[in-house]
């Protein structure tokens, strides 16, 4: 038997070489993963207004094809933009038919069989209305909070989670969350994400869970089997260097260690919070700068770290670092909030504490710098966990979602 070919066009707002987080790494993987199966995928991206018009390009086997949703600005560009016209740009973003009629215009094209949506910001839900009135089944997948917060994090602008959202944001939230009844599978990273869209009046015809999958290295065991002892008191951070990622709670837990204590911090990433990681770094010789790690100077420092500290204040989703580390046998020490706490077993893989508790993280890390056996089923387990997110994995569960959508099944391979 064999799965029958399907051809699924991939929307998300930014695609491989054009990067802003792990969504697109995530829908790149999935969208090669789907080719090397043997399905045809056309990923749907956005681009500048003077990248167009954008060539349609191949990349690994899959169709890429960018345009730029008419709007002030370019939503990649979002982050450098303030006050009115940001609020012009999220009116004309909850529902941008332009964008919606260019998509069209390529579902009327290529035909595929199922659109699978991620980050939808700058094409807006109007490419969802677009896709059934072509007959075209969508599942779309959320990676943060766009749906329900401008921000996409649920943070006030003084990064505290929101509890009291403002008018305009109760509007913004009403409006999105309602055109998810043009949705026919909502699927989620994690749990929590998933539930609290559903406490916001999810409208989608089913929602799931769909874990997140990364191709786990392969000389990932032989690491595990050679960690030094001595890596039990090296602790890593890879994140950016934001506020809500509970950089200065780490920093704070630092500074409450005892000088004496044989321990290593090891910081890697880009962010607003740089300067103050750098003064930390040369005020105190127990904590590294890396600066911004990737390819084998990230799989060095895995490699080097025994512990991966995910000290978050906000809703965490589902980091793909909680996978790499976990492959690489590290354990997770992580706050109790969000989606965090589906990756951690207390005792097993790692240990929560209290969001933004520095003296909670620093008990935390003296006891694992200390004790090299505090966890002793961490390389059995953190192996299991990294299993549990394979990338081969994540691929098997929508591929099976997409046969659900489009009835495709099974066919019987020719002799």
């Amino acid at each position: 038997m064999r799965a029958v070919p399907l051809h699924v066009m991939v929307v998300n707002n930014l695609y491989p070489p054009l990067m802003a987080g792990g969504a697109e790494r995530i829908v790149a993987f999935l969208a090669e993963g789907l080719v090397k199966r043997g399905h045809r995928v056309t990923v749907v991206s956005t681009c500048g207004p003077e990248m167009e018009p954008y060539p349609v390009e191949t990349q690994n086997g899959v169709e890429v094809i960018r345009f730029f949703p008419p709007n002030l600005y370019w939503s990649f560009e979002r982050s450098l933009k303030s006050g009115p016209k940001k609020w012009l740009w999220h009116a004309k973003d909850a529902w941008n038919r332009e964008a919606a009629e260019r998509l069209g215009a390529i579902l009327e094209k290529d035909r595929p069989d199922v659109m699978h949506s991620h980050l939808i910001d700058g094409f807006s839900a109007a490419i969802w209305a677009r896709a059934k009135q072509e007959g075209v089944p969508v599942i779309h997948t959320a990676h943060d909070y766009h749906l329900m917060c401008p921000r996409a994090f649920m943070l006030t602008a003084d990064w505290k989670l929101c509890t009291k959202p403002r008018a305009h944001c109760r509007l913004f939230r009403h409006w999105h969350v309602r055109t998810t009844r043009h949705v026919d599978l909502f699927a989620s990273p994690s749990r929590f994400l998933l539930e609290m869209h559903r406490k916001a009046g999810l409208q989608a015809g089913a929602g799931t869970v769909v874990h997140n999958g990364i191709p786990l290295p392969p000389d990932a065991a032989e690491i595990r089997r050679q960690r030094p002892p001595e890596a039990a008191s090296r602790f890593l951070m890879l994140t950016r260097l934001t506020v809500e990622k509970g950089v200065e709670t780490v920093l704070d837990a630092m500074a409450r260690l005892p000088a004496d204590l044989p321990v290593e911090l090891a910081i890697a990433g880009k962010g607003v919070l740089e300067d103050k990681v750098r003064a930390a770094a040369a005020a105190d010789p127990r904590i590294r700068y890396l600066g911004f790690l990737d390819g084998p100077a990230k799989a060095e420092a895995l490699a080097r770290a025994g512990h991966l500290l995910l000290p978050s204040l906000w809703y965490e989703n589902a980091p793909v670092t909680i996978v790499e580390a976990a492959a690489y046998g590290l354990s997770l020490v992580g706050s109790d909030i969000g989606g965090i706490p589906e990756f951690v077993e207390p005792g097993r893989t790692g240990f929560l504490f209290p969001p933004g508790d520095a003296g909670a993280l620093a008990s935390i890390m003296a006891r694992l710098a200390r004790d090299p056996d505090a966890l002793p089923m961490l390389p059995d387990a953190s192996a299991a966990l990294a299993q549990r997110f394979s990338l081969e994995r994540m691929i098997d569960d929508y591929e099976r979602h997409y046969f659900a959508l489009t009835g495709a099944g099974l066919a019987v391979a020719a002799e």
